[in-house]
């Protein structure tokens, strides 16, 4: 994903942050979980398309289909934003920037030096911190994003490939992750799957 920075100075708090997403894109238009990406074939650098905090992702949205992705979908995902968190030196990648069209985002998992798959996260009732954070576009192709994220945030999702529902309470730039994926993936998503 765009890289993320947490604005500490009192300087920063007269920016005015980013609205709601106004546009929307479709990921996959012929209506399979990917987007094609010549890169695979070709093995070239990646084709990520990193967010750029204006627009919102059209992602499959019904519980069958997130409920059920399988290990094939898992492996081509995962391989996907290994090779754009590498490409950014990133450890958050989301969806649409690996061409998947599930609302889903990768995480970097230290102990298996690996991305790990969060589908579907629903955010949990929790006091938090709020903070603005600013998100980038590792490439610097779009400008940068503001945005107020809690700092603390406790989730229900579907762990990739495992298709268990886990809870868990995420710090940081991975929770940051996790507020970025649902802003950037369309508000009847969330709608239907919450």
């Amino acid at each position: 994903m765009i890289q993320i920075f947490v604005l500490l100075s009192s300087f920063w708090s007269s920016v005015t942050v980013t609205e709601p997403p106004l546009a929307s894109v479709e990921i996959a238009p012929s209506g399979s979980v990917f987007s094609e990406w010549l890169s695979e074939a070709a093995e070239t650098a990646a084709d990520c398309r990193w967010w750029d905090g204006k627009t919102t992702y059209d992602s499959i949205c019904s519980t069958f289909a997130v409920t059920r992705v399988g290990t094939a979908t898992l492996a081509q995902a995962t391989d996907r934003a290994n090779r754009c968190a590498a490409q950014g030196t990133t450890g958050c990648v989301l969806n649409g920037e690996i061409g998947l069209a599930l609302p889903a985002l990768f995480l970097y998992d230290e102990s298996a030096a690996n991305m790990r798959m969060i589908i579907a996260p629903r955010l949990l009732a929790q006091e938090s911190t709020v903070k603005t954070v600013k998100i980038v576009d590792p490439l610097g192709e779009a400008p940068n994003q503001l945005f107020d994220f809690n700092s603390t945030i406790t989730i229900e999702y579907l762990k990739g490939g495992a298709r268990t529902l886990a809870t868990e309470t995420l710090r940081g730039n991975d929770a940051y992750c996790v507020q970025a994926l649902r802003r950037s993936v369309a508000a009847t998503c969330w709608e239907a799957l919450d």
